[in-house]
């Protein structure tokens, strides 16, 4: 049989050389011919080392578990480690293993951001890079160099892209994979950052080297000063395109009209409906009140559209939400749990990306635990159970500020047994460079396109009832074969569903679901032992002996293949 995959193209490749290649805990040296040429801070080693101990002292006051996943030893050795270093390091060097030792917490929430600020005195390169299904993208550039917006980066000095998101990752804070592709890319353009990772030879320059139309170019970039400082957060797409310093040219040209999810980036909240469709598509993209509207108020507004209008669908959009106060929350979830003709599969979806984090990602777990919310896009920046609310925690020489989280949310069931790292879009609607350059939204596409009126589960149960077993088997594989159900994972639904035929003394179809469930997920202990409950239960003992022995296979110490074993062998 054809095995299921369940995780998009794009993911597996990034967690592969997320994996393989394992941060550095130090960076190789400096060669000796390397000049910085910043002006460095006159800081003593002295100062930066009680910045250090201040940074240890703080953090472990003010972090609500700050050792839930580097140990307390390995921490403390990474504080040391640095303070041995700092004679040998320059100004911006010592900020970004300040920011490697901050992101070794684990948590999106506990950082020490690189872009540029007035604490970290950081500047950046006049482009704008943006991870893609294939690859590393120029999504604008400093206009003498327009012949590579909307290339591929090939290179970023004499080093591979993946191999420079490899060395940003260890300084990247993040709460899973999806932050490391969201900032990693942003500090791919902050030269003190690329300088430090030995990835160019000059903390004020950057070369890239850039695929296009077949043709490589080398691009070399200077350093813009403060007065190029393009808001990035949530909106990644968008910078401006004139400064006191550099005009950008875009891959995608922002004379055109925009495509409606990135018409209004500066409204924190807006609704829009598409007559065509009969769909009511809002866009959320902060979980903050306006100066002159509530979040109650407008959704008061949106929810009278969905009850005087005949709407087929609400498309919730929350892909550049990157949070604000979680208690805003409350009328987004009770309008949809309130009206049962916008609450079922097919009639209510949420647009989910890299970029929903914080407050927003907990809007996400709200509503997969409270409704029936199809997700669509790419996996949550944020986990549904994360480390949240930073406090600061401020370094006294080098006015460095630190977040340390100060809470530990955990909203997602089942409680205490959730530990994904992201939530994951049940409709896959990842973006590509093709998409971008033709101002196509892939989301939205994607959800006024979507062929199916029900889940998959219910799908297999209720093929099974109309058509039989081997339609049910057909049904399951071509629905889970299906790209846009790249990070489908039914394996605990399908195992229910097979509980309950045996509970209704549907055996043969019982084994289906079970047999259908080790296609899927053949790794799995769990679903091999229900097989062998399955085969059990129509009194096939030799078959549940092999079920229950492929459990132990796979996890030697599986409690309830042991005690069936005992149970059928007396072993």
């Amino acid at each position: 049989m054809v095995q299921v995959q369940y995780a998009s193209l794009a993911a597996v490749r990034l967690a592969a050389f997320s994996m393989l290649l394992l941060p550095l805990a130090t960076p190789p040296p400096i060669p000796a011919q390397v000049q910085s040429e910043e002006a460095d801070a006159a800081l003593t080693a002295e100062q930066w080392r009680e910045d250090l101990d201040v940074l240890a002292a703080g953090m472990e006051r003010t972090h609500r578990q700050l050792y839930h996943t580097v140990a307390r030893e390995e921490f403390a050795e990474a504080i040391d480690d640095l303070k041995s270093r700092i004679p040998d390091l320059k100004r911006h060097e010592i900020i970004v293993e300040i920011a490697r030792i901050v992101a070794m917490v684990g948590d999106g929430h506990t950082q020490l951001w690189l872009t540029p600020n007035t604490r970290n005195g950081f500047n950046q390169v006049p482009i704008l890079l943006y991870w893609l299904t294939d690859g590393l993208y120029v999504l604008a550039v400093d206009e003498r160099y327009a012949e590579t917006a909307g290339g591929r980066v090939l290179k970023i000095g004499d080093v591979s892209t993946e191999e420079a998101m490899q060395r940003v990752r260890g300084i990247v804070h993040r709460d899973n994979e999806m932050g490391t592709i969201s900032i990693g890319a942003r500090y791919l353009a902050i030269p003190e950052v690329l300088h430090a990772l030995r990835l160019t030879d000059f903390p004020a320059r950057a070369t890239y080297e850039v695929e296009k139309d077949g043709a490589r170019i080398e691009v070399e970039l200077e350093a813009i000063p403060d007065a190029w400082l393009p808001n990035l957060s949530g909106r990644p797409y968008l910078i401006a395109s004139r400064s006191d310093s550099v005009t950008m040219a875009f891959a995608w040209d922002p004379a055109r009209e925009a495509p409606l999810y990135i018409s209004q980036p500066d409204n924190r909240f807006w609704y829009q409906w598409l007559e065509e469709s009969m769909t009511l598509y809002v866009q959320l993209n902060a979980v903050l009140n306006k100066e002159h509207e509530t979040m109650a108020a407008f959704f008061d507004r949106v929810f009278a559209e969905v009850d005087s209008t005949e709407v087929e669908r609400l498309v919730l959009d929350l892909r550049f939400n990157g949070g604000g106060n979680n208690f805003n929350n409350d009328p987004v979830i009770q309008g949809v749990v309130k009206r049962d003709a916008i609450n079922q599969f097919g009639k209510f979806y949420v647009i989910i990306s890299r970029h929903t984090f914080s407050a927003a990602s907990h809007l996400v777990t709200y509503l997969e635990r409270n409704t029936n919310a199809l997700f669509v896009g790419e996996p949550t920046g944020g986990s549904p159970n994360h480390f949240g609310d930073a406090r600061p925690v401020d370094l006294p020489n080098s006015g460095l500020r630190i977040g340390a989280s100060s809470i530990y949310w955990q909203n997602s069931l089942p409680v205490p047994f959730e530990s994904r790292d992201w939530t994951p879009p049940q409709l896959a609607a990842e973006p590509n460079i093709d998409d971008w350059l033709a101002g196509r939204d892939p989301a939205l596409e994607a959800i006024l396109t979507y062929p199916y009126k029900t889940d998959l589960v219910d799908l297999v149960l209720r093929t099974l009832d109309e058509e039989g077993a081997e339609a049910a088997e057909v049904a399951f594989k071509e629905y889970a074969g299906d790209p846009r159900h790249a990070y489908l994972n039914v394996e605990q639904a399908m195992n229910t569903l097979g509980y309950e035929l045996i509970g209704e003394g549907r055996l043969g179809e019982a084994v289906t679901v079970f047999r259908l469930n080790t296609e899927a997920y053949p790794g799995s202990a769990n679903v091999w032992d229900s097989l062998g409950d399955g085969y059990r239960a129509r009194g096939e003992t030799e078959l549940a002996v092999g079920s229950y022995r492929k459990a132990l296979e796979i996890d030697p110490e599986f409690s309830a293949s042991l005690a069936n074993l005992e149970e059928l062998l007396g072993q």
